[in-house]
């Protein structure tokens, strides 16, 4: 399994079983409660149920006929409700005892058998207790008003049944919606969980169900379905019923419920429309009673009026998927800032799940689920940012700080054996990476580096640990391997990540330099500086010829340090002033004149005195500072050539060479820092010739042309330098605008000796005849070699047996005192 996919997996697992915990700690009920309420409240609110009809003792009742009612009201309002023959009378008042006049006369309409009283088991609204029901009433048409409430003192649930030694005990509600259908009423019979009245089951709620955990689920009960957030019913009050001022269709046939609804006699609860608890969004209890009367009809009757619950296995699944869903999505985004919007889709599609489900009598957690998305996304999201503290994020290998605790853990425990194995750090480096990333772009490095590090992945030797250290720099961290077989297997190594890298239809040539070092006994190791020396023994083996590994010894430091102190000298040696130009002098080997000098750089450091060119200007490649240095030459060795015109116009056709590095040549603003400089010094551009090496030309053959072209548009002449040794191709020279060959001092050098040299130089000066190109030939030390080349037809000769490179007042003298006869006679 991929890392992601691990990081999908265990953090959606984690975040389950968080949330799970804290569900059954019951912290999850109130948000559930919560989201439950405004779902409810967003559906859209049901008709009247025209089965029902609510008679209430409104405020205007009570001024008129006084509180409580006297049993001659009372009697005479059941009487005028019977007369129109409904099927049930639900007498929602408590009346345990009489209240004369008229008491006979309401013991007659009590004895009505489709009349069903109530009494109250508990505290009843006022702080009254137990409320026995009317002593005339069969126990067969009583029913109790026990209505559980939630913790936050909202009315969900319906007690329906308690079981009980006589058969058990009918609440109100349920009372008369038995009563309702035909006569005698439907038997009740129950089990564990359901009540069966004839034919129809009805499922109860268990402890465990919807947004609960643990709830109080004793008895029988279901979750109340409200028709809405007013009356489930058509109202009418007393007095429209005393003085007849009804339809009479209201009352036959349909089931009466009578009861308070006066504010002033506080028998009101809070349901989930009292959103914001206020006494004028709550429902009087016999209000309640007509939505839960409403509700056990449907069910009767075979409609859908139950809530449905997901099982518990469901639950999991239900939460799981979520928590997964989230997991793959922040694991998938690669901008945190998308992480919020996201989320917000997540929530969204939640809720719009949620509100299908409760429109459709379905209760679905919401804040489970929604506790377990952002507990995923916090928990991917910190883990990304450890990952990306500790990993690499291009090759999903450990870091440069994670390596070094690796190693540190490594030394402290090699440290408490006696006889423990050394540590071992190598640091890979790949070779010439820099030229796959200027000639095919940082989008084929990357991959490079991906391919280089899947590999090292695959074939790192056994208990090792990998990471990526720097740009195209690995690391590799070695434990209870011999010193004496590390050699072997870095050769293992180095033979593995050798093989050829496919980058689509391109096949790339793979080389690894490694460096290692190894712990000595006796000596206290730091990781950063195990790290440095591997480091640094990689350098010398790139030093030495690529593809190949050193071990770290103590003179390869010394080495870097003073690398690094002439790096840092040379960014103050432009400023100091500290460079100068010497010049060596160019012969025309037909005719013994100076034909022009070439510009050569050095640098006499304060402390060092002259530093080598071969020591300082690779350095000066790898830290950029060769573009600066570079406009230097070009600008100082035009003002020199500019002042030799002017002091002798005899030399006129006096030429200077200026060598242009691989950095100045891909450098964008190379033709416009020329230009300028011509300008500036007024130098002739058919004067200059600029000398380009092949390496630089044969990388993206069409920029170099187009570059040359450029150059020459400003006259320049332009030199391909040490030609025969780098990567010539003849298909692509007679494409190129050049003006002159410099044949490498490493064949003049063996002209003398070597038929194959002659026979080289024979070729390039044929072929640079062919081309109409002139022909210079470097490093001539000797008379023999400048005969050899006059024979072979060679323009021009530069090296030591004419004069070594000048400084700019020797090469003055040189003008001043030159003799063409001489030379001539010489050559």
């Amino acid at each position: 399994m991929s890392i992601s996919g691990k990081i999908v997996l265990l953090s959606s697992l984690a975040a389950a079983s968080l949330v799970t915990g804290v569900k059954v700690l019951r912290l999850l009920e109130p948000a559930e409660l919560f989201i439950f309420d405004h779902l409810v409240r967003s559906t859209a609110d049901r008709p009247p149920d025209e089965r029902i009809t609510i008679v209430g003792i409104t405020e205007a009742d009570v001024q008129q006929y006084g509180w409580p009612l006297e049993d001659a009201v009372m009697a005479d309002l059941l009487a005028k409700i019977q007369v129109h023959q409904p099927r049930v009378v639900g007498l929602d008042l408590y009346r345990s005892s009489f209240r004369p006049p008229g008491s006979d006369a309401l013991i007659e309409q009590l004895a009505a058998e489709n009349l069903i009283a109530i009494y109250n088991v508990g505290s009843a609204p006022g702080g009254q207790g137990e409320v026995p029901a009317p002593p005339t009433v069969e126990a067969e048409r009583v029913g109790f008003n026990d209505i559980p409430t939630d913790t936050d003192g909202i009315i969900r649930r319906n007690l329906m049944f308690v079981q009980g030694p006589d058969g058990g005990y009918y609440s109100f509600a349920l009372r008369v919606a038995l009563a309702y259908g035909d006569s005698p009423p439907l038997s009740l019979t129950y089990d564990y969980d359901h009540l069966f009245a004839g034919d129809t089951a009805i499922r109860v709620l268990s402890g465990n169900e919807g947004g609960y955990h643990g709830v109080d689920s004793s008895g029988y009960q279901i979750l109340l379905r409200y028709r809405g957030r007013y009356s489930p019913a058509r109202e009418l009050s007393i007095s429209q019923v005393l003085s007849g001022q009804f339809d009479p269709d209201w009352l036959t046939d349909n089931v009466v419920l009578v009861g308070t609804i006066a504010a002033s006699l506080k028998d009101r609860f809070y349901t989930p429309f009292s959103f914001n608890q206020d006494d004028d969004l709550t429902m009087a209890g016999v209000v309640i009673h007509g939505h839960m009367v409403s509700q056990l009809l449907d069910v009767l009757e075979g409609e859908p009026a139950l809530y449905q619950f997901m099982p518990l296995w469901l639950e999991v699944i239900w939460l799981w998927g979520w928590c997964l869903t989230a997991a793959s999505l922040a694991t998938a985004l690669k901008r945190p800032s998308l992480l919020p919007i996201s989320g917000a889709f997540l929530f969204i599609a939640l809720a719009g799940l949620g509100w299908v489900g409760v429109a459709n009598l379905i209760w679905v957690p919401l804040a489970e689920p929604v506790t377990g998305v952002v507990v995923t996304l916090i928990t991917v999201l910190g883990y990304k940012l450890f990952y990306r503290s500790t990993h690499d994020p291009l090759t999903g290998l450990p870091n440069r700080e994670s390596f070094i605790n690796r190693v540190q853990q490594a030394l402290k425990q090699s440290t408490k054996e006696a006889d423990a194995a050394p540590v071992i750090v190598a640091f890979l480096g790949i070779d010439r990476f820099k030229v796959i990333n200027e000639s095919l772009g940082h989008q084929a490095g990357d991959m490079v580096l991906q391919m280089i590090a899947q590999r090292l992945k695959q074939h790192r030797p056994n208990d090792s640990q990998v990471a990526r250290v720097g740009g195209d720099e690995f690391a590799l961290l070695l434990k209870g391997v011999d010193a004496n077989a590390a050699g072997a297997l870095m050769d293992t190594l180095q033979d593995n990540l050798s093989a050829p890298l496919m980058l689509g239809t391109q096949k790339l040539p793979s080389t690894i330099s490694l460096g290692v070092a190894i712990t000595q006994p006796g000596f206290q190791h730091k990781p950063a500086d195990l790290l440095r020396d591997a480091h640094t023994a990689m350098y010398r083996a790139k030093a030495l010829g690529q593809s190949r590994f050193e071990v770290f010894a103590a003179g390869m430091l010394t080495e870097a340090v003073n690398r690094l102190q002439l790096e840092s000298d040379l960014i103050s040696a432009l400023d100091n002033q500290e460079f100068l130009l010497y010049y060596q002098p160019i012969i025309n080997l037909r005719t013994g004149m100076i034909a022009g000098f070439e510009a050569l750089v050095r640098w006499h450091q304060k402390d060092r005195g002259f530093v080598l060119p071969s020591a300082f200007i690779p350095a000066a490649e790898e830290t950029g500072l060769i573009m600066a240095l570079g406009q230097w030459i070009f600008r100082e060795a035009c003002c020199q050539l500019r002042r030799w015109h002017d002091m002798f116009p005899q030399y006129q056709h006096l030429t200077m060479s200026i060598n242009l590095s691989n950095r100045q040549f891909s450098q964008p603003d190379l033709v416009a820092h020329i230009q300028a400089a011509l300008q500036d010094t007024k130098v002739r551009g058919n004067c200059i010739r600029l000398e380009i090496t092949e390496s630089m030309v044969m990388g993206d053959v069409d920029a170099a042309i187009d570059l040359m072209l450029k150059l020459k548009a400003l006259d320049l002449r332009l030199a391909i330098d040490d030609f025969g040794t780098g990567y010539s191709s003849l298909s692509y020279l007679h494409r190129f605008p050049m003006d002159t060959l410099k044949v490498d001092k490493s064949f003049v050098g063996r002209l003398e000796k070597s038929h194959e040299d002659q026979a080289i130089i024979h070729t390039i000066l044929t072929l640079g005849q062919q081309l109409g190109m002139d022909v210079v030939a470097e490093g001539v030390e000797t008379a023999a070699q400048v005969a050899m080349l006059q024979r072979e037809h060679c323009d021009y000769g530069q090296g030591y047996f004419f004069a070594k490179p000048l400084p700019s007042d020797e090469a003055l003298a040189l003008l001043q005192n030159h003799q063409p006869s001489q030379i001539h006679h010489l050559c």
